[in-house]
């Protein structure tokens, strides 16, 4: 193995190891070149640990939805606001989630229209 290999080896398993898995996806457009995944913290870094790992793509995209929730009450946020935090940060997957499945569904519908007899029934 050259020099140049053996590094990019390294880089991959670096990449596996701040993802915490070597299958990792990202589960909105199925990315799955770990140089191109990061991890989404759900609730945002102020508020809970709980991360994702997206692509750089959809991160941005959820990262900005982010920059629209209410900014921290306190230095040292409780559980309840920590707990509602977590729930927008869930509301902001799932409104990611439904953007794509239009997404899908449209073009899964666009390519039946140009090939009937495919999506014709028996």
């Amino acid at each position: 193995m050259d020099d140049a290999t053996r590094k990019q080896e390294a880089r991959r398993r670096a990449a596996q190891e701040r993802l915490g898995r070597n299958d990792a996806r990202c589960p909105f457009c199925g990315e799955a070149d770990v140089r191109c995944l990061e991890l989404h913290h759900i609730a945002g870094r102020k508020f809970d640990d709980e991360t994702l790992p997206v692509c750089r793509n959809c991160h941005r995209k959820l990262s900005d939805m982010q920059r629209d929730h209410c900014p921290p009450l306190h230095d040292d946020p409780g559980w309840m606001e920590r707990l509602g935090h977590l729930l927008l940060g869930l509301a902001d997957l799932l409104a990611l989630a439904v953007a794509k499945l239009k997404e899908f569904g449209k073009l899964l519908i666009d390519k039946a229209r140009a090939t009937p007899a495919e999506g014709a029934r028996p």
